[in-house]
This record gives structure tokens, C-alpha cells and sequence, in this order.
């Protein structure tokens, strides 16, 4: 299997075609969902976010972005959704969520930009917060055990991709 640094490649190698067909517009937003997806299944089965899977998916909705003319806006994006995350793991000493789940969001945020990027990351935190409570109500877990939060980013991808932003505000 290759690694998945390699498995973005193509798709980077084809960004300069797909760019200059008017009939299809290369879409951030896509990519980053789609990298998610990949990563929630990666999480979810190991507990582990792979860097290069991150690194590919924002590289790749970057690049995107660029052809769109809207990198400051993904820019901005990956700020306040990496950010965010970044922020939170600092708060619980890396105890709350690891750095996967940090890049990850980044990630999303230059996919999505900041508004549905921080949609992303609400119903992500509303989505796992109801799988603890599930959790933690039928005594399958307790307090303090770990729970990958991958899937519920990619829950909340999911949920900012069929929300309109201005629907919620």
C-alpha cells in the first residue's frame, strides 16, 4: 500500500487540467472531506491521524483554493480551525485531543474556510460529546477514557457540507 502522501499525487498532478476546464471547478471543500474521511478511517481503526494524509489533504485543498482564488480565505480558515484545536491541545497538555486532530482541522479549515470550518468543528464536538454521553450512560466507558476524535471530525465535515453557513447564523 502507499503511503498516503504518495496517493494524493495524483490527484496534484492532475489540479493543472482540471483547472483549466470550465465545465468542472476543482472544489476545497471536496478534498478536504475526502481526506478526512480517509483519516477517520485511519483513526478509527489505529488511533492514529497520519501527518503525510493531513499534510496531502491541506496541501491538495490549498492548491485548490489557489485555482479558485480564495487562499487567504482558506488561509484564514486553517487558522481558526487549527487554531481552535491547537489551542485546546495546549490547554490539556496534549491530554484533550492529539496533534493529528489538530492538523486535521487545519486541514478542514483551508478545505472549508472559517465559518464552515468552525460548523465543521461544532458538530464535531456535538457529535462526540453524544457518543460519550451514549458511552458513559451504558457504562461501556469511564471518565477519562480516550476516544479517537477523527470519526467526529468527519462527522462534523459532513454536516458543514449539507448546512448552509448562513442557515445557523
Amino acid at each position: 500500500m502507499a503511503p498516503p502522501a504518495l496517493a494524493a499525487f495524483p490527484v496534484l498532478w492532475a489540479l493543472p487540467s482540471l483547472a483549466a476546464l470550465p465545465a468542472l471547478s476543482p472544489s476545497p471543500a471536496i478534498t478536504a472531506l475526502a481526506g478526512t474521511l480517509a483519516a477517520a478511517t485511519v483513526d478509527a481503526r489505529t488511533g492514529y491521524i497520519p501527518d503525510g494524509l493531513t499534510r496531502a489533504t491541506a496541501l491538495a485543498a490549498l492548491t485548490f483554493t489557489a485555482f479558485c482564488g480564495t487562499a487567504v480565505h482558506a488561509c484564514g480558515g486553517a487558522f481558526a480551525v487549527g487554531g481552535s484545536l491547537l489551542a485546546l491541545h495546549l490547554l490539556t497538555r496534549g491530554r484533550g485531543l492529539g496533534l493529528g486532530d489538530v492538523k486535521l482541522g487545519t486541514a478542514i479549515g483551508v478545505g472549508f474556510g472559517a465559518s464552515a470550518g468552525l460548523i465543521a468543528l461544532g458538530a464535531a464536538f456535538v457529535a462526540g460529546g453524544v457518543y460519550a454521553s451514549f458511552l458513559l450512560a451504558t457504562r461501556r466507558a469511564r471518565r477519562g477514557d480516550a476516544i479517537r476524535f477523527g470519526p467526529f471530525l468527519a462527522v462534523g465535515t459532513v454536516v458543514a457540507m449539507v448546512v448552509p453557513v448562513g442557515a445557523l447564523w
